[in-house]
């Protein structure tokens, strides 16, 4: 596995912030961000306004409406880039996004592990055991 390759396709696929974690050997653990654009923010923000009262029920409309709507966008698009790129490298993955908050939802932070197709590597417990 290519980690410069992984990091450049990232970075070039506009996620921000990219950092390694360390994980287990022949593994590429990374975590970064995906910062939204002003389309989706107001995507979000006329979801919102039309499910929610954002008056009435300020707290419901954040978390019933706005913030789901943006993890929703963040997870889809950062889902066709993690197999896009593992496509490319002919290697598996998996990611996990964290839950964002009202206070910082200008973005989403995520982490992703990169292995080997014939890793013997266990899927379900892959993420619970990084320090993310």
């Amino acid at each position: 596995m290519n980690k410069q390759f992984i990091v450049d396709f990232l970075s070039k696929n506009d996620l921000s912030d990219i950092a390694e974690i360390q994980y287990k050997k022949g593994t590429i653990a990374l975590k970064f961000k995906y910062y939204y654009d002003d389309v989706e923010m107001e995507a979000a923000t006329s979801y919102a306004d039309d499910e929610g009262n954002f008056e009435e029920e300020k707290e419901d409309w954040y978390e019933e409406f706005f913030l789901p709507y943006l993890s929703d966008i963040s997870a889809d698009n950062v889902e066709d880039i993690m197999e896009e790129c593992a496509e490319k490298m002919e290697i598996e993955y998996e990611f996990i996004g964290c839950d964002i908050s009202e206070d910082a939802h200008e973005f989403n932070e995520f982490a992703v592990v990169f292995y080997g197709k014939e890793s013997n590597i266990d899927t379900d417990d892959i993420l619970l055991e990084l320090d993310f």
